[in-house]
């Protein structure tokens, strides 16, 4: 067995959370709040994602995770049209969250795990699923000497925090030196890795993606973006100048704190839109074909970026590589 496939197998989801930084309270929305809240939600504490809940015998019942795709696919499915957007619809935007549960694989259903999960179940949950985030929730223990029927347990209030690809590839590059070999792999490897899961892509497809990665130029609207993402399901889109370098990217996470004002926005020209909506625009993360997988972790990790565009030696994009792609290079 390999160093890194010898690792993964000794660690928990635990593991990674006891080495999560910065653990705050869970931040979750009740079914009832409206998408204009879930996009304001999102922007208000930097996340990409929020759990959804009802109340079921006054405890916390989580039935979601709420992402920015989710939102970019309720877009998409009302028309994403320079009409649509000049003239948005206020009713969709006052329409409660639980509209969105299911426009993704992420909310099609509610995906959990508990800190005995182990790191590789995790990981191909992360790659082979194709999802983004899960609740972990807490196995907590039940006192049925309290309860007079032991057919009847009590439910109590879960205690969830939510755990990320970003945490686990931080957690990974924390510890690379258990990792070995698998690290050296170059970038021209990795790209596009993960797509060898999505079994309902033609292999040609498949290969037309690892090698051109879809593009806009900074005349093009930001809409055209949006619409770009929708027809591919692609998760971003690289933004390149007259010779085709790249200079930004837009992704589902830049329509947070979107509102009627805000939709109007989206008919200008991209970098027009970006620069709105970001305090400062800075370059996306970019790699050469020689880089290494480690070297690519330790860009993502400190540029708390979700890619790294693999880039040509006229800085043209020729490929990407997401998190999901990083996390799929280690189950080989």
């Amino acid at each position: 067995m390999s160093h890194h496939s010898t690792f993964l197998a000794q660690k928990t989801v635990g593991d990674v959370l006891e080495e999560k930084p910065n653990q705050a309270p869970l931040v979750d929305i009740h079914v009832s709040t409206t998408v204009e809240k879930v996009f304001e939600t999102l922007l208000t504490y930097d996340f990409l994602s929020v759990p959804v809940y009802r109340i079921f015998n006054n405890v916390k019942d989580y039935v979601a995770i709420i992402d920015a795709y989710d939102l970019l696919s309720s877009i998409e499915e009302r028309g994403i049209t320079e009409d649509s957007v000049t003239s948005p619809n206020e009713e969709f935007l006052a329409m409660p969250v639980a509209i969105l549960v299911g426009m993704t694989i992420n909310s099609s259903k509610l995906w959990t795990c508990t800190p005995s999960t182990p790191l590789t179940q995790l990981i191909e949950l992360f790659t082979k699923q194709r999802v983004h985030r899960v609740l972990v929730l807490e196995e907590i223990p039940v006192n049925t000497d309290e309860v007079d029927d032991e057919d009847i347990v009590p439910r109590q209030q879960p205690n969830g925090r939510l755990l990320s690809q970003t945490d686990v590839v931080r957690y990974l590059l924390a510890n690379n030196h258990e990792l070995g070999a698998i690290l050296d792999v170059n970038a021209d490897q990795i790209a596009g890795h993960a797509l060898k899961y999505q079994e309902t892509i033609d292999p040609n497809v498949i290969d037309q993606l690892k090698r051109n990665p879809i593009t806009i130029t900074i005349q093009d609207q930001a809409l055209k973006a949006l619409q770009l993402m929708a027809s591919s399901h692609a998760s971003s889109i690289a933004v390149v100048d007259s010779t085709g370098a790249l200079v930004a990217e837009m992704s589902a996470a830049d329509l947070r704190g979107i509102n009627p004002d805000r939709f109007k926005d989206l008919t200008k020209p991209v970098m027009v839109f970006l620069k709105s909506s970001k305090d400062s625009l800075r370059r996306p993360l970019s790699c050469r074909p020689r880089f290494s997988l480690g070297q690519i972790m330790s860009g993502v990790v400190r540029t708390h970026s979700h890619r790294s565009w693999l880039v040509d030696d006229e800085d043209r994009p020729v490929g990407c590589i997401s998190l999901s792609d990083i996390l799929s290079v280690l189950l080989d």
